[in-house]
C-alpha cells in the first residue's frame, strides 16, 4: 500500500513540473510596457515572478525547518542548499528593464547594467533562447531574456532608437 502511494505521489510531482513548465514556457505578459516619467518600464511576466517568488518563500521555508532538523544542525553546510535556491529564486523573479531617451537599463537583484543608445553598435535576437536580446557595445554587452513583457515592443524600440537591424541566429 505504501509503494502504490509513493508511485502515486511521484507521478503526481512529474506531471505538476510538466504543467507548470508549460505554463511558464507559454506565459504571456502585457503586449506593450508601463509608462513611468518619459521612460518606458517592461517588467517581469507575472507568472515568472509569482513563481519565483513562491519558490523563494518555499525555500525561506525549508531554510528555516532545515535550522530545527538536528542532522542540518549539525552540518552547517547543508543550510547552505536551501539559501542558494533561495536567492536564484528572487534572482528569477525581480528584475525589469527600463528604456529612456538616452538609453537602456537592466536591474536584476543584485545589479543594475546600462547602455546609451548611441553606444550599441550590434543588436542580436537569439530565437533559439525564447527571443532573448542580446545588445553588444564594444566588450559590454546586455542581455535581455524572455522573462520580461512585450519583448517584440522591446526590440521595435531598440531598432527604432539604434538604427541596428538585429542579427538572427
Amino acid at each position: 500500500m505504501a509503494d502504490s502511494l509513493d508511485v502515486i505521489r511521484g507521478v503526481a510531482t512529474v506531471a505538476l513540473i510538466v504543467y507548470a513548465t508549460r505554463w511558464l514556457s507559454t506565459a504571456k505578459g502585457a503586449q506593450v510596457p508601463r509608462t513611468r516619467d518619459k521612460a518606458n518600464v517592461y517588467d517581469m511576466k507575472w507568472q515568472i515572478r509569482a513563481v519565483g517568488l513562491v519558490g523563494a518563500f518555499g525555500c525561506a521555508a525549508w531554510l528555516i525547518a532545515s535550522r530545527y532538523d538536528s542532522f542540518a544542525a549539525r552540518n552547517r553546510f547543508l543550510l547552505l542548499i536551501p539559501a542558494v535556491f533561495l536567492l536564484l529564486c528572487l534572482w528569477f523573479a525581480i528584475g525589469s528593464v527600463t528604456t529612456d531617451q538616452s538609453g537602456i537599463t537592466k536591474k536584476s537583484l543584485w545589479r543594475s547594467r546600462s547602455l546609451r543608445w548611441d553606444e550599441i553598435t550590434e543588436v542580436q535576437l537569439h530565437k533559439r533562447d525564447g527571443g532573448a536580446i542580446e545588445l553588444h557595445a564594444g566588450l559590454r554587452k546586455l542581455i535581455i531574456d524572455s522573462r520580461f513583457v512585450a519583448p517584440a515592443y522591446l526590440l521595435d524600440e531598440i531598432v527604432d532608437r539604434t538604427k541596428l537591424q538585429p542579427r538572427k541566429d
